[in-house]
C-alpha cells in the first residue's frame, strides 16, 4: 500500500501498533514479550470497542433483493457490519411508496414478508422469496476502522487505545496480578471517557 500522507490531528492504526510495541513491550517493560500479531489483534478489538463507545459509526446500505432459492432471497451484508440495527422495506400501495419496518426472526426461512433471519457467520440476511425485487434499507453499526491498519484515528483517542490494548493483552494471559488488572481496567475506562468528552467538543463524533 502507498504511504499515507500525514494529517494533523490523526494517527494511523499501524503507527499506534508500532508505538505500542516500542513503548510497552520488551524486557523490563509492562509486557515482557508480545508478538506483533497479538498486538494487532487487540488493537483492532480495542478500536472496535472504542468505536462503540466514542466513534459510533452507523451506516446504511440500500439494495434490491435478488431472485429467491429454496423459499428465501438473500442479501449479503457489507463486510464492515458489526450489528444490524434495523431493516426497512419499501413497498408501493395505491401509487404511494411506503417504508415498512421489518422484524427479526429465529427461523432460517422467514414466515412472512415482514420478517428476516440474520446469519452473522456467513454475512447473509434471509427474507421470504416473495420479496425478490423489493428494495430494502439496511442500517447497521460499522467496524470499518478495524479492518485497515492504515485507517486514520484521531490522536485524541491514542492514549485511550494504548490503555485498552495494555489491559486486553494482560487480561488474556495467565498469572497476571488481579490488582494490576483492576488498576489497568480503571485507567482504561477513565481514558476512554476523557477521550470521548474531548472528541465531542472537537466535532470528531
Amino acid at each position: 500500500m502507498a504511504d499515507i500522507l500525514p494529517i494533523d490531528g490523526f494517527i494511523t492504526l499501524d503507527n499506534i501498533i508500532n508505538n505500542f510495541i516500542i513503548s510497552y513491550t520488551g524486557p523490563g517493560k509492562l509486557i515482557p514479550d508480545a508478538k506483533r500479531t497479538e498486538v494487532i489483534f487487540h488493537a483492532r478489538r480495542c478500536l472496535q470497542e472504542f468505536a462503540y463507545e466514542t466513534l459510533k459509526s452507523q451506516m446504511r446500505d440500500d439494495a434490491t433483493l435478488p431472485a429467491g432459492i429454496g423459499g428465501v432471497t438473500k442479501y449479503t451484508m457489507p463486510s464492515d457490519t458489526v450489528i444490524a440495527i434495523n431493516i426497512l422495506r419499501s413497498t408501493t400501495s395505491g401509487g404511494t411508496t411506503l417504508t415498512v419496518p421489518m422484524t427479526r426472526t429465529a427461523l432460517t426461512i422467514p414466515i412472512d414478508d415482514f420478517t428476516y433471519y440474520i446469519d452473522y457467520n456467513n454475512g447473509k440476511i434471509s427474507f421470504k422469496d416473495t420479496l425478490a425485487g423489493y428494495n430494502i434499507a439496511f442500517n447497521y453499526l460499522s467496524n470499518a476502522l478495524t479492518n485497515d491498519e492504515y485507517a486514520l484515528i484521531p490522536k485524541l483517542a491514542e492514549e485511550a487505545l494504548y490503555s485498552c490494548m495494555i489491559y486486553a493483552v494482560l487480561a488474556n494471559r495467565e498469572g497476571t496480578d488481579p490488582n494490576t488488572l483492576q488498576r489497568l481496567l480503571i485507567e482504561k475506562i477513565d481514558k476512554l471517557e476523557r477521550s470521548k468528552s474531548r472528541l465531542i467538543f472537537t466535532n470528531f463524533t
